[in-house]
């Protein structure tokens, strides 16, 4: 039981340590890069399935409301699919 917990205790302490944590950042920061591009095109694909036309303002506007509804309805979901 000792062991175990020595073990335990080391690699905490190792997982903790500068040298790891930067790996981590630099895994991470690259993950997220992935993921902001992949929900980018994620987005811009179910923007196009949308059915409602956008009329009754700026085109532009619109679509940029539509881009930003849709982005943080799939990161919301995303969200608590990681949990």
């Amino acid at each position: 039981m000792k062991n175990l917990t020595k073990t335990i205790k080391s690699i905490r302490s190792e997982v903790r340590g500068k040298d790891m944590r930067f790996r981590i950042q630099a895994k991470a920061e690259l993950l997220v890069q992935d993921l902001e591009e992949d929900i980018s095109d994620e987005v811009g694909e179910l923007m196009g399935k949308l059915t409602t036309e956008f009329t009754g303002g700026s085109e532009i506007e619109l679509a940029s409301y539509v881009f930003d509804q849709i982005r943080q309805a799939l990161l919301d979901e995303i969200k608590k699919q990681l949990k």
